[in-house]
């Protein structure tokens, strides 16, 4: 809503308005602006985003579909929690995947990729300094896509990037308590150190390391904040 110095989500035009309010109230569910369990009224979102309930309704109904809202009868809708099993799974999943492609890049990582680890690394330090979590989150996450595109599978990168969405909301639980971040920023050091060497088993033992304290992160902030 124009002039509400209180709004998370922003406010719209009036073009394309079930859409635009998915990707506003998906990007605020996923950033943490809307956390795990709050509920979802939609004449107070309407009002916000400065639209009628209509086109939010079929927003949320949209982000039921993929798992971001729990719609219940007679109590309404709300941001759904991360689930644990999701969370095992998606690890797994990253272990595998991503463990291979760290093996792989350490095969034929150039002087161009090394280049550009250690911007991602310089972004990431920089974020923290400033402690802008979300300006830490993307050069984090591009880091990991450095090793998985140098991997060449574009069947794995698209098996990844489905799980995008549901991997950023893991990433920024486990990045809001700032003492983890630098003992991620350590983990990326190492990582780029055994690329940098060429040793596919030292970038492959560092990734997997890396993503176990990741998931102890997400536990643990999550157990603090009790979501």
């Amino acid at each position: 809503m124009k002039g509400n110095k209180r709004s998370k989500l922003g406010s719209i035009s009036s073009r394309s308005l079930a859409g635009q309010a998915y990707k506003i109230i998906k990007e605020a569910i996923i950033s943490l602006k809307l956390e795990p369990g709050e509920r979802l009224r939609e004449v107070a979102l309407a009002k916000e985003l400065g639209i009628s309930a209509t086109p939010v309704k079929g927003a949320l109904a949209r982000l039921e579909q993929e798992g971001f809202v729990e719609i219940t009868r007679f109590r309404g809708a709300r941001v759904a929690g991360i689930d644990d099993q999701d969370v095992r799974d998606i690890f797994e999943l990253r272990e595998l995947l991503e463990g291979a492609a760290a093996k792989k890049a350490a095969l034929n990582f150039s002087a161009e990729d090394l280049l550009k680890g250690e911007a991602l690394l310089e972004a990431m330090r920089e974020a923290y300094n400033i402690s802008d979590i979300q300006s830490y989150a993307k050069p984090s996450r591009d880091f990991h896509y450095l090793l998985i595109e140098k991997f060449g599978n574009q069947k794995m990168i698209r098996v990844l990037k489905t799980l995008d969405d549901q991997l950023e909301r893991i990433r920024i639980t486990a990045i809001r308590t700032p003492e983890n971040i630098p003992l991620f920023i350590e983990d990326y050091e190492g990582i780029l150190e055994a690329l940098k060497a060429g040793n596919p088993e030292e970038a492959e033992k560092a990734l997997l390391a890396h993503l176990k304290r990741s998931k102890e992160a997400f536990s643990k902030s999550r157990e603090h904040r009790g979501s």
